[in-house]
């Protein structure tokens, strides 16, 4: 037995720098994709709103309640292929009567690794109009990178339908987990125009006129880092009506974020596995590494100890 204990150190040592090699680039990249049937729903709430109400014509008090659901397409993403993911969100604000004051409907190709948008499977972006408009999203749509960083990410902006920066702004614990926190400040941009009644912006007369729409937004994300999901969602976003280059009519003035039980639920679904992730990718195949290499040189000089002729005695 003292011959072999050499070969047995030497036999786990190596064994334990293949389980690290195959923990850090077999199981981690497995298990950090995004998933390819997605099926989870959120919950928005964005209490004493200020809306414009088109019956009345005039602003109104109220408060939003936005749902939404995003499913995955299995068959698009297995279609394309690559590592894309196709999922398909659809979201709907109502107010405190019950009320539906704005629905959307996106259809999103990005890639599983990466978050980023990609160019493929029709997607599309659907507003309250009901008219589809074929979109190439680009950026973090639904979530960032695994092991996302503390930098500057591009985030896509369902309004303005392009990806802006969106700045780290440092860390904070959220449901019992560490969070990094992003945050970008929309200035307010003419989005498009529309025709008004001429009273409703202070001219005369019974016709209309061309008033400019305007949208502007602090959005502040607080995403677990290690699987790039966001647990907690803030927007102040506000809106109005321009014209001549003066404020006019609020059209939607709002704070909204996701409920309590929204982060929750998140905190619960994917905490876990960031946790688990990360000692995928760095705490056990390093130490598995350092263990493997010592218990390596160890049985090499057991091995080598063990194989000495035994000293000759006069």
């Amino acid at each position: 037995m003292r011959g072999k204990r050499g070969q047995l150190l030497l036999g786990l040592g190596t064994f334990l720098l293949v389980l690290a090699f195959l923990m850090r680039f077999h199981a981690y990249p497995r298990l950090a994709v995004a998933p390819i049937d997605q099926n989870s729903e959120s919950t928005l709430v964005g209490p004493d709103a200020t809306i414009f109400d088109i019956a009345t014509l005039s602003e109104v008090q109220t408060d939003l309640t936005t749902r939404a659901r995003t499913v995955g397409d299995i068959e698009a993403s297995e279609d394309e292929g690559g590592g894309a993911r196709v999922w398909v969100n659809t979201s709907s604000t109502t107010d405190s009567e019950g009320v539906v004051r704005s629905r959307s409907v996106e259809r999103v190709a990005f890639d599983a690794h990466t978050g980023e948008g990609i160019d493929c499977c029709d997607t599309y972006y659907e507003g309250t109009e009901g008219e589809p408009t074929p979109t190439t999203y680009e950026g973090l749509v639904y979530k960032f990178p695994f092991r996302t960083e503390k930098k500057t990410y591009d985030w896509w902006d369902g309004e303005l339908l392009e990806a802006l920066p969106i700045e780290y702004q440092g860390t904070e614990e959220i449901a019992g987990y560490e969070t990094y926190v992003f945050e970008h400040t929309i200035d307010p941009t003419v989005t498009g125009t529309t025709e008004v009644p001429a009273s409703l912006v202070g001219e005369q007369g019974d016709g209309t006129v061309e008033a400019e729409l305007v949208y502007s937004n602090v959005r502040t994300l607080w995403v677990e880092p290690s699987t790039g999901v966001v647990l907690k969602r803030t927007e102040a976003q506000d809106n109005y009506l321009q014209y001549d280059g003066e404020r006019q009519v609020t059209t939607s003035q709002v704070n909204t974020g996701f409920t309590e039980e929204t982060t929750q639920e998140f905190a619960d679904e994917y905490g876990g596995l960031g946790t688990l992730l990360n000692l995928l990718y760095l705490v056990l195949p390093v130490s598995f590494l350092v263990l493997g290499v010592v218990l390596i040189g160890l049985g090499v000089w057991l091995y080598r100890k063990d194989r000495r002729p035994p000293a000759q005695h006069a």
